[in-house]
């Protein structure tokens, strides 16, 4: 029996040839590269997950939640630069005020979410943002253009209307110096049209009867007089005869102090509650508007104005027939609407914050103004305000 023959295959024999110097210094170079790449990768993949972690993922947290809405800290922070940024000097005007902006979102949300429920119903289309965005441009284009007109034959303002050119170019430099998304400028104009078409559902429905009451005052600049004069009055002295006299508001002065009948609503709040609680004939002891309580310091004696009011009568439901008081009602409707939904508790309202209470607080609002800062100097604005925050308050830094 022949013996079997062994088959040579060549080419395994030629793979196991012995490998040369050359080929071995390929093969290591290669490989150093390969663990140098992999060692770089690894390197700036952890300084990006440190940047995101200590920069970005700070400001993309949601510093107020409207009814499942996230406002991110980064949002709120170009609204505040928005709310202060002068564009033709590339500076800041004033200092921010993160909580009221927030407040101010807060509000836009309410008014995007629920408009556009029963019995409102109100619907604004890319259409109707697009129209308000033109009669905005055309409206800067006539201020800043007097000379460059053409008549409107209904009007006889001239007006100027924009070219698609120019308007494009108007976009541009508005969406810019807003530092918004196209998508965030143009929910502001949503708000905007929306808020308007609101006012117009509101307005049209409004009661003309109201609670209103038949009343005087006596207004005077400083805190010592006021009290005097409550003293004389309350010792028998006359009200009108002192309203003449002293009274620093030039619409009642002449008339001893009478301003008629008035709602309750148009009223300073501070006045309001005041003038409610009154008794008929009784006069309040010397009050500052809200606003002025406000603000005032710890000193005891304040800067006025001060008002005495006296009430003479009382009328829960009374129709308002003068015209200016008829618009301040108006005026009023759209933030009564805000309060409203405020106050309605299917709408679920939380501010977050980065302090130990876990709500917005001192921390926080110092925080964002150190963010602020931070944003400022990115795009390179000139802060004209003379203070600043260049330390972080959470970490101390």
């Amino acid at each position: 029996m022949p013996k079997n023959k062994k088959i040579v295959h060549t080419d395994k024999l030629e793979n196991e040839l012995p490998e040369t110097a050359d080929a071995k210094r390929r093969r290591r170079k290669n490989f150093t590269i390969v663990i140098a790449s992999a060692i770089l990768a690894v390197i700036i993949g952890v300084s990006v997950f440190g940047w995101y972690l200590a920069y970005k993922k700070p400001l993309l947290a949601s510093v107020a939640t409207i009814n499942k809405k996230n406002v991110a800290v980064e949002y709120v922070l170009r609204r505040c630069l928005m709310s202060i940024y002068d564009s033709t000097t590339n500076t800041t005007v004033g200092t921010a005020d993160p909580l009221g902006i927030i407040q101010s979102i807060i509000q836009e949300q309410l008014i995007l979410q629920n408009a556009a429920k029963a019995p409102y119903n109100i619907k604004v289309t890319d259409a109707d943002i697009d129209k308000a965005l033109r009669d905005e441009a055309n409206a800067n284009a006539n201020a800043s253009n007097p000379s460059d007109t053409t008549t409107d034959p209904t009007t006889t303002t001239p007006t100027v209307t924009m070219s698609e050119v120019e308007f494009r170019e108007w976009y541009r430099q508005t969406l810019n110096q807003s530092r918004l998304s196209d998508a965030e400028f143009r929910e502001l104009v949503r708000v905007s049209v929306m808020s308007q078409q609101l006012y117009n559902y509101l307005a049209d429905r409004m009661s003309t009867t109201v609670e209103q009451v038949h009343l005087w005052d006596i207004v005077i600049q400083d805190e010592t007089i006021a009290n005097d004069v409550k003293t004389r009055i309350d010792n028998g002295e006359d009200f009108s005869t002192i309203a003449k006299e002293l009274s620093t508001d030039s619409n009642t002065s002449e008339q001893g102090g009478d301003m008629g009948w008035v709602p309750l609503d148009i009223l300073d709040s501070a006045l309001k509650y005041t003038a409610q609680d009154l008794e008929i004939g009784k006069v309040s002891y010397p009050t500052l508007l809200s606003t002025a309580s406000q603000s005032s310091s710890s000193d005891s004696s304040q800067i006025g104005p001060f008002y005495l009011l006296m009430v003479t009568e009382k009328d829960p439901a009374r129709p308002v027939t003068d015209p200016t008081y008829i618009n301040s009602l108006k005026g009023l409707l759209i933030q009564n609407w805000i309060t409203a939904q405020m106050n309605d508790k299917s709408n679920k309202i939380e501010l977050h914050g980065r302090g130990a209470s876990g709500g917005y607080d001192s921390t926080t609002n110092a925080w964002i103004l150190y963010q602020m800062e931070r944003l400022k100097r990115s795009y390179g604005i000139q802060d004209t305000t003379t203070t600043s925050t260049t330390t972080n308050p959470v970490t101390g830094q």
